[in-house]
């Protein structure tokens, strides 16, 4: 079996958008950015510590036009993943599905 087999079920969607995220319940909300999004979740990068399976909300300040818009522009997502990156501006990666 392949290490890094692709799971999406719908098209990825290259958006580079600033977002804020908290924990649930939302007590404070942490700065990130999103690079690509699809029907089912996202892909984002922060410098907080989060674990798989932690249920976030997530608010995009310029959501692409294809993601389904809301108009408090939240979005519940439960992190499937995560990775340390080197490099990056940012020290942690994200893979999360919508809830």
């Amino acid at each position: 079996m392949y290490k890094n087999m692709e799971r999406r079920q719908s098209e990825r969607i290259e958006h580079q958008s600033a977002i804020l995220h908290s924990t649930q319940p939302p007590d404070f909300f942490y700065r990130g950015t999103m690079y690509n999004c699809s029907k089912g979740g996202l892909y984002f990068e922060s410098d907080e510590d989060l674990l798989a399976g932690n249920e976030i909300s997530i608010s995009i300040k310029e959501p692409p036009a294809e993601f389904a818009q809301r108009s408090d522009q939240y979005y519940n997502v439960r992190i499937m993943w995560c990775k340390v990156l080197q490099g990056s501006a940012n020290q942690v990666g994200y893979g999360a599905m919508l809830i």
